[in-house]
């Protein structure tokens, strides 16, 4: 994959996360990128910018000043891919619009990421990852569909949109091929996330759920279920196979309750309290290497952090040793897929800013 977008040239153009990270796997995957950043920043540069826009360039313009709009339409001429993520209606009053694009490079693959899309009542409401995660079910089904629901660490909405951008326009890029005409994307990061929910809950029928208590029922399964050590430390269990299953109860010596293991019921709750006093007559490192070896599905509940130092992660090159702006050293997240070779990148750029300039 390293150099599967080599010759493909990109515009990131007031692209926030999602079409960060879109334009941090491409470039990945051979990609140029060239971020169009807004005048009167400070010059700085932020953790988020440190990790996704490595590899890339940057140039700083005012869309609202007619010079620095046509360096852009200059740029838009050369270009393979444009992503935009302002809100609908943004880039028609900078003169920057698709049918502008495309007027002037038919081959143009113009890919609008926005929160909600170009269309639909609420296409120009404000919004941030939290709110896609709870409108579309994917928090109530990441925590279990009960207790009192937390705002995660992370952004998962942004990495959904990100993804499915990147997808997307390599999918019109290799339309093109046959073509030779380019496209407008229009994707919202609320149907990306939504998306994701196809493998658990993608089905009604006659207004009921038809898929979802699968894997409902799955989460209260005692072998496919959350655990604490003794030490305090989480660990995860996942026995689902009747080998790994008949194991794991074997191992604490009442093989014969291995199928209340898949019980969500009231064999299933004497079942999970029985493996909950057996994992807490040890520490956890201790039943990830015992367990392990037994071809029992376990791991630790780890920190992100703590993944920094996983081996199988080094093994891939999705740990890279890397510098920033400064040659300061940097241990970095890798791209997906690239497990032969890590990518040589340059540091992401700093933003030279002109503070005389007015923003867009």
């Amino acid at each position: 994959m390293l150099d599967s977008l080599r010759g493909v040239s990109i515009l990131e153009v007031g692209a926030m996360t999602p079409g960060k990270y879109c334009g941090f796997l491409m470039v990945g995957w051979g990609a140029r990128s060239m971020r169009i950043e807004r005048t009167g920043g400070d010059g700085g540069i932020s953790n988020e910018d440190l990790q996704l826009n490595r590899g890339k360039q940057s140039k700083v313009l005012n869309l609202r000043d007619p010079s620095d709009r046509g360096t852009l339409l200059d740029l838009a001429r050369e270009a393979d891919v444009l992503i935009e993520c302002y809100r609908p209606g943004v880039t028609a009053r900078l003169g920057i619009d698709y049918d502008t694009i495309q007027a002037i490079n038919e081959r143009i693959i113009y890919c609008s990421l926005t929160g909600f899309g170009q269309a639909g009542g609420e296409a120009n409401r404000a919004a941030y990852d939290l709110l896609f995660m709870a409108e579309t079910g994917l928090l109530h089904a990441l925590q279990g569909g009960n207790g009192d629901p937390a705002s995660p660490q992370t952004y998962l909405a942004d990495a959904a949109a990100g993804l499915t951008a990147a997808f997307a326009i390599t999918s019109a890029l290799h339309a093109r091929g046959r073509t030779r005409r380019g496209r407008h994307i229009d994707l919202s990061i609320q149907e990306s996330l939504f998306s994701f929910l196809s493998v658990s809950h993608g089905t009604r029928r006659g207004g009921e759920a038809v898929s979802g208590g699968e894997s409902a029922q799955r989460s209260r399964r005692p072998i496919y279920n959350i655990y604490t050590a003794r030490d305090g430390r989480a660990i995860a269990l996942t026995a689902l196979s009747e080998a790994s299953g008949r194991a794991l109860f074997r191992y604490f010596r009442d093989e014969e309750r291995w199928r209340d293991g898949h019980d969500f019921g009231e064999l299933g709750a004497k079942a999970k309290a029985f493996l909950a006093r057996c994992f807490l007559a040890n520490d956890a490192a201790y039943w990830v290497q015992t367990l392990g070896r037994l071809d029992i599905e376990i791991a630790l509940v780890q920190r992100p952090e703590d993944a920094f130092d996983n081996e199988q992660l080094r093994a891939r090159n999705m740990l890279l040793e890397t510098t920033d702006h400064l040659g300061q050293p940097l241990r970095q997240i890798g791209y997906p897929a690239t497990s032969h070779a890590a990518p040589a990148l340059d540091p992401a750029p700093i933003n030279q800013t002109d503070a005389k300039r007015k923003t867009v």
